[in-house]
């Protein structure tokens, strides 16, 4: 397939293709340089601390507070990605720092443990859970408003997010105001859609299952079905969720899943609304570009209108 690559994005998308040539090396780096790099506004506070995570174990989190928040600011729980298996909360600073600021929103971004041979599935979710849970129960102590919180994840965190949606509501815990999922993965059956057979030159991961970062997160197969809080898009019945807003990228092999997620939500009643980045490759919000901008105004958007945040549009009739 030909890519018509959006302009500023070549180092985002060509780090994905397959190859070891020195022209992807360097596309590589210059991306990688681009997604640690961040400004901290003025008068913005980013600190870490400890929390008990899903086993007890201690457990990171790093909390972004704006300038000049009200009391009971509303609360973003924030996942990175990394394919299960690699990331870390400095990889997402400059999206914790936009929607911080763009929305007016205390984000808390978890280091939930990542899946190798020894630790795997459940262990990321009921860390996040830990974190989503802390932020509820502690909501005074930052500032926030226990009562308003939303989830936000890009690529195996926004799939952590839509399982943990899930695990909330099957456990009658606080539903998520909204449920941002970034690029996530939705089925283990992608080499199905066609957006993954268009898109084979920006696949991720190997050619034998066996050794990918889907059977690292899940502990390895088994013959059965894996739980739908691992891979949402195998639940049964997504009645009952809260609001999602489900991000999709045109040069991606997870598109089409994204895709079939969010007409299964609307099936269900579950109000969704669905963004679909053109011309640009898997979490293109990683790469600091206007269209980035423009992608985390309208993610903003969606925040503060499921917090209630813009009654001030409303018109007398």
């Amino acid at each position: 397939m030909r890519f018509n690559i959006f302009p500023g994005y070549e180092n985002h998308l060509m780090s994905y293709f397959r190859g070891d040539t020195d022209e992807l090396k360097k596309r590589r780096q210059a991306q990688g340089a681009a997604m640690m790099s961040y400004e901290k506004p003025e008068g913005m506070t980013i600190e870490n601390k400890t929390i008990k995570g899903g086993d007890g174990q201690d457990m990171t989190i790093r909390i972004y507070t704006p300038a000049g928040l009200p009391a009971k600011a509303p609360m973003i729980v924030e996942i990175h990605g990394g394919g299960f298996v690699a990331g870390n909360l400095d990889i997402d600073n400059g999206r914790c720092i936009a929607l911080a600021t763009k929305v007016g929103a205390i984000v808390i971004g978890v280091d939930y443990r990542l899946s190798n041979k020894e630790q795997h599935f459940p262990q990321p979710l009921m860390d996040c859970h830990a974190a989503y849970i802390w932020a509820h129960e502690h909501a005074d102590e930052i500032g926030g408003d226990s009562e308003r919180i939303g989830l936000h994840g890009s690529s195996a965190g926004g799939t952590l997010c839509a399982g943990l949606a899930l695990y909330l509501r099957d456990h009658n815990e606080l539903t998520p105001a909204l449920t941002v999922a970034n690029c996530a993965t939705y089925y283990t059956a992608i080499e199905e859609t066609y957006s993954f057979q268009q898109m084979i030159d920006v696949k991720m991961g190997p050619d034998n299952k066996a050794l990918g970062a889907e059977v690292t997160f899940l502990g390895g197969y088994n013959g059965e079905l894996p739980s739908y809080y691992a891979f949402p898009g195998l639940c049964h019945d997504l009645g009952g969720l809260g609001a999602h807003f489900i991000i999709a990228a045109e040069y991606d092999t997870l598109r089409d899943g994204s895709f079939q997620y969010a007409e299964r939500l609307l099936k269900n009643g579950v109000p969704v609304e669905v963004f679909m980045g053109g011309r640009v490759g898997h979490c293109f919000t990683a790469a600091p570009h206007p269209y980035t901008d423009l992608t985390h105004d309208v993610i903003a958007m969606a925040f503060k209108r499921e917090f209630g945040m813009l009654d001030g549009l409303k018109k007398n009739v």
